[in-house]
């Protein structure tokens, strides 16, 4: 038996994809290779230092006293997320513990006008790094605290309290006294206050209940959530909705940026406010016999107002401006 090649004169089988040329280095792709090839180490390479940061870690714990001067204490702590709390004594003082990666980071300590400043330096390299403290103070004493970033958390306190989250959230509940509560980006919550309240976000949400005594609440951008709130009430917003059920105010005032407003009242107001650039508005009364001379102009939406709750002999005010949106005010079922 005969067998024929297949192959040509070349030695590649017939039809066969012969292999390629090598690849000219043109100076585009010279070019390229330079730039993509100190890209490529540089991911590698950094990879490499995160996994070991990663698995390299360390703590270490820290302890410093703040002056207290004239029944008050003043602080401001850049380091990470900060627990307020009373203790017995006269004695105030931060504490808490560091942990990090590969660089072991260092702390900062200085006196400033009537308090002290402690930050730990977390930043660059040192970023995967996290700490908690605590600030112990005496009873009855007064607080001024600023966080760059952190957290800070706060409960049953009975004295003034002044307390500025620069980024992250607030948490305060079970309060008495003048309070100043603001966060620069961060949500705000606050449960049980009592006293002289100012409440404020640059763009976080405020979450307030069973809130007692004259009180303003303001928020740069997120929505603002009531419940139970009890005292004159001022209400700001520059974009977020608000909703607030449980309302006994005999002054109210509200205005929002643009977001809807909702507000449900248990007591007739003496003098209700509302004016909002573009949201809807639904106001409901508590249900009675009671009158109010409404006012209420709404530009290019819908007015839905029973005529049995308004009188203009009312000494009673409702007034409410929208810039565009539907107003209904109506009585609780």
């Amino acid at each position: 038996m005969t067998f024929m090649s297949d192959t040509g004169s070349s030695g590649y089988p017939t039809g066969a994809r012969r292999p390629s040329a090598p690849l000219r280095m043109t100076p585009a792709r010279w070019a390229v290779l330079a730039l993509a090839v100190p890209v490529a180490l540089a991911l590698i390479g950094w990879t490499g230092f995160s996994l070991v940061s990663m698995v390299a870690r360390g703590s270490y714990p820290f302890s410093f006293a703040v002056p207290v001067q004239h029944g008050q204490v003043n602080a401001n702590l850049n380091v990470g997320n900060i627990t307020l709390r009373q203790v017995p004594g006269g004695t105030a003082r931060v504490t808490g513990t560091v942990q990090y990666g590969l660089f072991r980071p260092g702390i900062t300590t200085s006196a400033t006008p009537g308090g002290a400043s402690v930050g730990v330096n977390c930043a660059g390299v040192n970023d995967n790094c996290n700490v908690n403290a605590t600030l112990d103070v005496p009873a009855r004493t007064a607080v001024s605290l600023s966080s760059d970033g952190g957290d800070i958390a706060v409960s049953g306190f009975a004295t003034n309290l002044t307390l500025s989250a620069g980024g992250g959230n607030l948490t305060a509940s079970n309060l008495t006294g003048t309070l100043m509560l603001d966060t620069g980006g961060g949500d705000l919550t606050a449960s049980g206050l009592s006293g002289t309240i100012q409440i404020g976000t640059e763009g976080g949400n405020i979450n307030a209940g069973d809130l007692a005594g004259p009180m303003r609440l303001d928020s740069g951008g997120g929505d603002l959530a009531g419940n139970g709130l009890t005292g004159d009430l001022t209400i700001w917003t520059e974009g977020g909705n608000v909703d607030a059920n449980a309302v006994i105010s005999q002054q109210v005032s509200v205005q929002s940026g643009g977001g809807d407003v909702t507000l449900m009242l248990t007591q007739p107001p003496q003098n209700l406010q509302i004016t909002t650039d573009g949201g809807n508005v639904d106001v409901i009364l508590p249900n009675g016999h009671t009158t109010y001379h409404i006012s209420a102009n709404a530009q290019g939406g819908n007015l839905n107002i029973p005529s049995t709750l308004a009188s203009a002999a009312s000494p009673k005010t409702i007034t409410i401006n929208s810039g565009g949106g539907d107003i209904t005010v109506s009585q609780a079922g």
